[in-house]
């Protein structure tokens, strides 16, 4: 981030209880750039809640939020050339609809880099970049399993694009949802499915497709455990029966070859 050609005027550093040398490095970085600050939450001797889903908002708690055209989200284990975003701002000029917007994620596999694939709409939790004016009209981010894709979805039904650009290579240095291991990652993704209201055949169906990818069978079975899950504990769901009916009408229409958000 220090290396970018146009650098942050603020950059807010969140260390949600790290347990290596996180903390001394966001001190040595403090003394060195006055435009970053560090903030420490959480116990480094509890779990850690994974997905992160809560730290923007701590991060949020130290700006003036108007005072910025511009708010971006990244993870820890990212990385990416110093023009990234010089890139990504020229991306958000040609489209004034463009309400969030990310590069794609690439991962080390036998040596080459492969791009995580995803629908274009959707981007990353690891990186996202909001227009604060679409940031602000959605009402913020959800505080639980599930927020990075309720937030775009929401952006979309209020009539914002937001697209993610593969050009715009971003070095996943740890595999998504493998924090607390590639199985119980798994599981997450299918809580956090459910929190954002998946329909149940198309979470089958995707389902179904992730048990032909690494971990074999157990890795789509989980994720579809995670999902019924929520049903079965009565976990909480995002309490926007709207933008379930929008989310589920995109996945039917994927299913039956229509136009959708999902392609």
């Amino acid at each position: 981030v220090v290396n970018q050609t146009i650098p942050p005027k603020r950059w807010i550093i969140v260390d949600d209880g790290s347990t290596d040398r996180t903390g001394e490095l966001i001190r040595e970085a403090e003394c060195r750039w006055d435009w970053i600050t560090g903030v420490t939450i959480g116990d480094t001797c509890a779990p850690r809640k994974p997905g992160g889903e809560a730290v923007l908002h701590h991060g949020l708690r130290m700006l003036n939020l108007p005072d910025f055209d511009f708010l971006a989200r990244m993870d820890g284990d990212i990385s990416f050339e110093p023009d990234y975003f010089d890139r990504l701002f020229r991306e958000f000029e040609k489209d004034p609809r463009l309400g969030i917007g990310c590069g794609a994620c690439f991962g080390w596999r036998n040596g080459k880099l492969i791009e995580e694939k995803n629908p274009r709409f959707h981007t990353r939790g690891a990186l996202k970049t909001y227009r604060v004016r679409c940031y602000q009209e959605i009402g913020g981010l959800e505080k639980e399993l599930g927020w990075d894709t309720v937030d775009e979805i929401r952006a979309n039904m209020l009539g914002w694009q937001t697209r993610s650009f593969p050009e715009l290579k971003v070095v996943h240095h740890r595999p998504t949802q493998t924090a607390s291991g590639a199985l119980h990652g798994k599981i997450n993704t299918g809580i956090a499915n459910y929190f954002a209201g998946y329909h149940p055949l198309f979470m089958l169906a995707r389902a179904c497709r992730n048990m032909v990818r690494p971990p074999y069978v157990l890795g789509g079975l989980w994720m579809l455990y995670g999902y019924l899950s929520g049903y079965m504990k009565s976990l909480p769901q995002i309490p926007d029966p709207e933008l379930i009916r929008y989310v589920r009408k995109q996945q039917w229409n994927r299913l039956t070859g229509r136009a959708t958000l999902w392609k």
